[in-house]
């Protein structure tokens, strides 16, 4: 069961309340889109990261680097809106390194369209998008020391790992008007992955379903509030499925 806490805050905006969420709303309709910036620094260290990586896999046989496209469904715990409603596309490139027949790790680049949205019965509708740039790094196995019937199974793997998520594009709309309670969506978010793939193609081609949840909470204000892991917060939520082809 979610524990929410709302804060009622005072201004020159108008608030609301819709679903134990608070909005405050520009009175002339503006578009409260929060589209965030960064140093150039920023995206030199994470270009200069992923060239470093797929440099590597360039020169070596036990390292692969590829193409990654899917789709997602996402939660926002602490919105009051049990259900993953909102559909989102996630996409990017990756890298990795075989240690054996087993086990390999990968590193991956990807942006994702995060976030909630309430149902589609619900009489006060309301979206919340949260677009990120997501730094995923897993390890897997596969079960290629299992037989069934004198046949290995290695076509399929178990993956685990952790994503750090940098926040690039923020939007919440209630009853189809713009509106925002402040931008306090924190810019950094760490994740915990758990996964299972399946060889569609050998390993060219591969399908990838995860799960993404926050560990940390990714609001920093006081009209979304639920508690985890011993901290209020609003926690993001995430079901995957990703196609991954390799080069």
């Amino acid at each position: 069961m979610k524990t929410n806490r709302v804060v009622i805050s005072s201004g020159t905006k108008c608030s609301r309340e819709i679903t134990g969420i608070q909005f405050l709303t520009d009175s002339s309709g503006g578009d409260f889109s929060i589209p965030l910036r960064y140093s150039r620094n920023d995206v030199k260290l994470v270009t200069l990261l992923f060239l470093m990586f797929f440099c590597i896999c360039a020169h070596s046989q036990a390292f692969f680097g590829g193409l990654a496209v899917g789709g997602v469904t996402s939660q926002v715990d602490g919105d009051h809106n049990n259900g993953f409603h909102k559909v989102g596309f996630t996409g990017g490139a990756f890298v990795g390194l075989e240690f054996n027949d087993i086990f390999e790790a990968q590193f991956e680049i990807k942006y994702i369209q995060k976030g909630s949205r309430s149902s589609a019965d619900d009489p006060d509708q309301f979206v919340i998008r949260l677009d990120y740039i997501e730094l995923p790094l897993v390890a897997s196995a596969n079960l290629g020391f299992l037989n069934i019937n004198g046949r290995k199974v290695d076509w399929i793997s178990f993956e685990a790992g952790a994503s750090v998520d940098v926040l690039a594009y923020t939007n919440q709309k209630n009853n189809g008007a713009n509106g925002y309670g402040s931008n306090q969506w924190k810019r950094f978010c760490v994740n915990g992955i758990l996964g299972v793939k399946f060889n569609l193609v050998g390993e060219k081609l591969q399908l990838d379903a995860r799960v993404i949840t926050s560990i940390n909470s990714a609001y920093a204000g006081n009209y979304l509030q639920a508690l985890r892991f011993g901290q209020w917060g609003a926690f993001n939520d995430v079901l995957e499925l990703v196609l991954y082809y390799r080069f």
